[in-house]
């Protein structure tokens, strides 16, 4: 009966074994999951938000064809709806029920632009075919198209990967060996206990019986004979006790494998995170604020595309070119320029963005447009004597790039106030706001006036003479020494003019403020007395194309200005942080 015991076990130890390995073979789940569609209309783009892309689990794989050319970009989804716009899309969506994707045609205008490299992607890829993978958040979606005119492509394919956790094999194969190590203890007890239970059979014929001493000698050799010699006893004897580590070490050799081999302890009841507690001076959170215009990354790809279309349009002296990445103030600066250089060709090229590092990224928080960045652009050559420049960044819509509207070079040791962090953003506030010292749109007639008047303008005393080294360059002593070099047949007269561009604020953490404004220096130059003429030179005669004059000249200088403003009540003053100034327009005095 024992033996029956034994072979019983060991049977049932083979089978929780083959079980276990069934688990991983025949029982096996499938690796992915992988949901394709199919569109036959003509619209433009696809549109896969998060949901959808998030129908299971996992980073997708996603494979996109059909078509002469492909190509997809993820963004947050509000850019994404924002690009779209009103054009005919195919608006896909996982339908929980059947658990695939499905699609619906949005009907609207028939084409959009190219959408490669627009400002807004995260990320983007073309080709014949399209192969990649991304883990989506929840705030974002992919967009499909072809070139803006085609269709999009027909077919595409989301693969989800699948959990091929089996929890039952570790459990089923150590129960199996651990069964299989009794199994044998058993055997090996059935068969010891066989072998003492045998004793010298009976023999019923006649025999000549040995002496006592003598027979039992002779029954203890025969059951040495039977269990074997002592040398054969320590042999089993090692031979079991190699089997038991064997297969303990095989056991715990199993337990220390995959966590997907064993169960896994639920994750309901993990101790929650405590509740921080509320404080006025606290950090708001991102997700209690309107999201960042863009990401750092973002920043530098944009920053990297309007320094490579700024250097070609400053070599070829082309405006039309420059106009696809400057606006404003910074635009009518760099055409100016151009005409100054065709006519004289020893003159200098304006202040550029360098060809560095995005040291500071200070984007607006919002998810409308128009949108606004501000970012300090330092030269990566480390023998570089250029400085910083601060820049501006606007975009007017969706579909349109980022454009430079301010740039300028930052004073010799300016310190850019405290701002949040570039995955926060901050505040753009309103021209008229009353937080400041002075309201962003006073800022350039005040300081023009202190160009001026110097110490004499009654605005003096809220802005910081010390490092503002434009003061010396346009200010009052500059024009003092201009008028006394003029003869006396000439006069000379400045004004300013507030730039026609609104002035541009971003919040800081001290609530202060960094704001750009721009201003135009107007010089007019007139002859005093009949006949007399005014001369021109310089970039002057080169913009304006008039060598001499009885009317007289009247030039227009750009001014772009960047300044810390302190908060209302704070004892500080305005700091003129960076400015860059050029002629913009001369002609002659009607």
């Amino acid at each position: 009966m024992r033996f029956v015991f034994a072979v019983v076990t060991l049977v049932v130890a083979a089978l929780l074994v083959l079980l276990g390995l069934a688990q991983r073979t025949v029982f096996a789940p499938p690796d992915s999951v992988t949901s394709s569609i199919t569109t036959r209309s003509d619209a433009p783009v696809t549109v896969i938000p998060a949901k959808a892309l998030k129908g299971f689990a996992g980073r997708e794989s996603i494979h996109i064809e059909g078509g002469s050319k492909a190509f997809a970009a993820y963004g947050r989804t509000t850019d994404i709806r924002g690009w779209v716009g009103d054009a005919s899309y195919n608006q896909v969506s996982f339908d929980k029920t059947t658990q695939k994707l499905v699609t619906k045609t949005v009907q609207g205008d028939a084409t959009t632009p190219d959408p490669a490299d627009s400002d807004l992607w995260y990320q983007q890829y073309s080709g014949p075919e399209l192969n990649f993978s991304l883990d989506a958040p929840d705030d974002i979606s992919l967009l499909v198209a072809s070139d803006g005119t085609s269709a999009a492509p027909k077919t595409v394919s989301v693969t989800w990967p699948l959990s091929t956790a089996t929890p039952l094999v570790g459990p089923l194969i150590s129960a199996g060996l651990l069964v299989f190590v009794v199994g044998i203890l058993l055997f090996a007890w059935a068969i010891r206990h066989h072998r003492r239970t045998r004793g010298p059979r009976r023999n019923s014929g006649s025999r000549t019986r040995l002496p006592r001493s003598e027979r039992r000698g002779s029954v203890r050799a025969t059951r040495r004979a039977a269990l074997g010699t002592g040398a054969g006893r320590g042999s089993r004897g090692r031979r079991m006790t190699a089997v038991v580590p064997v297969v303990l070490v095989a056991t715990l050799g199993l337990a220390g494998c995959s966590s997907d081999y064993w169960p896994q302890p639920s994750s309901d009841g993990a101790t929650s995170a405590a509740t921080p507690t509320a404080s006025a001076t606290a950090v708001p959170q991102a997700s209690d604020l309107q999201p960042p215009a863009v990401t750092t990354a973002q920043a530098n790809r944009i920053v990297q595309r309007i320094t490579a279309t700024q250097n070609t349009a400053d070599k070829n002296l082309d405006a039309t070119l420059a106009a696809t990445r400057f606006t404003g103030p910074a635009l009518a600066l760099r055409k100016a320029n151009y005409a100054i250089r065709k006519a004289d060709k020893t003159a200098a090229a304006p202040l550029s963005i360098p060809s560095g590092t995005v040291t500071l990224t200070l984007p607006q928080q919002v998810d409308t447009w128009p949108r606004t960045v501000f970012a300090v652009v330092q030269d990566s050559a480390a023998d570089s004597k250029v400085s910083p420049v601060g820049v501006m960044l606007v975009q007017e819509s969706a579909r349109d790039p980022y454009k430079v509207d301010y740039l300028v070079g930052l004073e010799a040791g300016a310190k850019i106030p405290r701002v949040a962090p570039a995955s926060i953003g901050a505040a753009r506030l309103a021209p008229d706001v009353k937080l400041l010292t002075m309201e962003p749109d006073q800022l350039a007639a005040a300081y023009a006036d202190i160009l001026k008047s110097a110490d004499a303008s009654p605005s003096a005393k809220f802005f910081q003479k010390d490092g503002d080294t434009l003061r010396d360059k346009i200010g009052k002593p500059y024009k003092d020494a201009k008028k006394a070099k003029l003869p006396a047949t000439a006069s000379i007269a400045y004004t300013s003019d507030v730039g026609a561009d609104p002035s541009i604020a971003f919040a800081t953490i001290d609530a202060g403020a960094i704001v750009s404004v721009s201003l135009d220096e107007i010089e007019t130059v007139k002859p005093t007395k009949a006949g007399a003429e005014v001369n021109t030179e310089g970039e002057v005669k080169s913009l304006s194309g008039v060598s001499k004059s009885t009317k007289g000249i009247v030039a227009s200088y750009g001014v772009q200005l960047l300044f810390s403003v302190p908060p209302v009540g704070s004892s500080d003053k305005i700091v003129l942080l960076g400015f860059s100034q050029g002629l913009t327009s001369a002609k002659e005095a009607s």
